[in-house]
């Protein structure tokens, strides 16, 4: 008697994947932008999130991951700040748009470090 073998978690991603790929190309071909953006970002989410549900956490992480938030946060705002800062003409805060950019970029930077960190991060040895 053969026994079957249990059906792959990441071949149970292929199905919503498929899917959302579909979604996406109908939608642009329809010419919805937003229909077809949020089934694109959707579809680079969901293997993502099936990562982070999936892995093995241990003690730590989380709190190192929301450090880590807090370091890739600031990377955005220190560098505008000196791109503002380096400008010709902008040391006496002429060029607000730039450190702006930065200052909204920020959170993305920092939700974006952590995630990668939680993907790759390793237990301490």
């Amino acid at each position: 008697m053969r026994h079957r073998e249990p059906l792959s978690l990441n071949a149970l991603l292929l199905v919503p994947a498929l899917a959302l790929a579909a979604l996406a190309c109908v939608a642009v071909s329809a010419r919805q932008l937003a229909l077809a953006t949020a089934a694109t970002v959707t579809l680079a989410l969901v293997p993502l999130v099936f990562r982070l549900w999936t892995r093995t956490w241990y003690r730590g992480l989380v709190l190192r991951g929301m450090g880590v938030f807090l370091l890739g946060m600031h990377v955005p705002l220190l560098l505008g700040g000196a791109l503002a800062y380096g400008r010709i003409g902008c040391a006496d805060g002429g060029c607000p748009r730039v450190y702006l950019l930065g200052v909204l970029v920020s959170p993305v930077v920092g939700v974006l470090s952590s995630v990668v960190y939680w993907l790759v991060g390793r237990p301490p040895a």
